[in-house]
């Protein structure tokens, strides 16, 4: 601390019986980091100093570190933390395995990047640490895309193989495929998936149209920087939706409305080194419990790519949803490795295919019976008519998604959509012949 340590000391006992200290690290709680983050833009907005903004990640040097050794290493890096802060510094905790940083002063990059250095030596033989950075007003003016600026910074920094990377903007852009706000932010969008068996909401679905093509080469022939930048920018606007969704669905989770929530993942990033910790690491920022969050992805990307990411938020409580793309065999093939798998999604669609009705019948039946075995429920996509919604209902099928359940919405809508759908799906004419 620069100032007088007794004063200091008086002002952590202070903070402490304030509740406004975590017990565990010694540093002040998330919440007011996140306060002071806010307060801090608001300064800058009214002529105040700039200032810095470090997102701190750490994983295990060796795979085999138990849990408890892994908190015991997030300890001493919190005291090592603490020591190096001043004053005027908010260290805090913001996951388990993660940290961030408001150094106010407007502090020099160079500066940054020997704190940096400093922080990752001392547990080099037991921790990666990776930490990014991002500076206000130069990256941002807003206190939630300033964190999302620094935790983008973070993931380059692991993609670079660098301890400390300040962020670059050109390696984020926002597709023109993704809604945004007034101030260029990612704005969510959910569409609902209807529960078949009650006529209710079964959870929402974060809409990532825009991400990715509608049909994705799922062929390993990403050579070269430029295939890994497309890449890259590809995980970071998912990351980037993801954040926006969480942080729009909670007050709809808090008054409750809503309870799960699925993300569909791009093929090409199922085996992104970074994605299954950046998705938990949001979950764990945004107080979504893991058991509530279904990630969906299709069966032929699995095949290809392998299930290593799905596997680790499985591990953590995240559900899995597989989406045949029509082929029962990539279906099988898929599921192998994985377990549990809590849904598999068909689409409706490629019945059209079949001429008459027992035959789609057969093939539906046939479905449902393959994923029960694995026991997974079972959801029809692409379902845009209320004669396809009661014909699948009258089969047996768990829920069921696209127009005639509701089309893509923004937040505020969502709660219109709940109002509407409390009663069970009235009987209307099969599918059409």
């Amino acid at each position: 601390m620069e100032n007088d340590p007794l004063l200091a000391e008086d002002h952590d006992a202070t903070m402490r019986q304030l509740g406004l200290i975590d017990a565990r690290t010694g540093l002040p709680h998330r919440d007011l980091l996140l306060d002071r983050l806010g307060q801090a833009t608001a300064g800058v907005a009214r002529g105040g100093s700039a200032f810095a903004l470090m997102y701190i990640g750490t994983s295990a040097a060796s795979p085999g570190t138990s849990a408890e050794a892994m908190e015991a290493v997030m300890l001493q890096l919190a005291r090592q933390l603490h020591r190096l802060s001043r004053r005027t510094d908010s260290f805090s905790r913001m996951g388990a395995r993660d940290f961030a940083a408001l150094l106010p002063g407007n502090p020099s990059v160079a500066g940054l990047m020997a704190m940096g250095q400093k922080i990752a030596a001392e547990f080099a033989d037991r921790i990666h640490v990776h930490i990014g950075v991002a500076l206000c007003p130069r990256h941002a003016s807003d206190a939630d895309t300033l964190l999302l600026q620094a935790r983008t910074a973070l993931d380059q920094a692991r993609h670079a193989q660098v301890v400390t990377a300040l962020f670059e903007p050109r390696s984020v852009p926002v597709h023109a495929g993704l809604s945004t706000a007034a101030d260029g932010s990612v704005r969510a969008a959910f569409q609902p998936v209807l529960d078949l068996k009650t006529g209710g909401l079964s959870r929402l679905q974060i809409s990532t149209r825009g991400l990715s093509p509608a049909q994705e080469d799922f062929s390993p022939t990403e050579l070269g920087s430029a295939g890994q930048n497309t890449r890259q920018e590809l995980y970071t606007r998912l990351i980037a939706t993801t954040d926006a969704a969480l942080r729009s669905a909670q007050p709809l989770r808090q008054e409750g409305l809503v309870k799960h929530l699925s993300l569909p993942l791009p093929g090409r990033l199922l085996d992104h080194p970074s994605l299954a910790q950046a998705l938990l690491e949001l979950l764990d920022h945004h107080r979504w419990p893991a058991q509530h969050f279904l990630v969906e992805a299709q069966a032929a990307a699995i095949a290809q790519r392998g299930g290593d990411v799905l596997e680790a938020l499985s591990q953590a409580g995240v559900g899995l949803a597989i989406q045949d793309g029509g082929s029962g065999l990539s279906l099988h093939v898929a599921l192998a490795g994985l377990d549990p798998v809590g849904e598999f999604k068909f689409d409706v669609r490629t019945l059209s295919v079949l001429p008459r009705m027992e035959q789609r019948t057969a093939v539906v039946r046939a479905l449902m019976s393959l994923a029960r075995g694995w026991g997974a429920r079972v959801v029809a996509d692409g379902v845009d008519d209320l004669g396809t919604l009661a014909w699948l209902g009258e089969l047996g099928c768990d829920g069921a998604q696209g127009h005639a359940s509701g089309k893509s919405m923004p937040a505020e809508q969502v709660r219109a959509w709940c109002a509407g759908h409390t009663d069970r799906p009235r009987s209307h004419p099969p599918l059409a012949r």
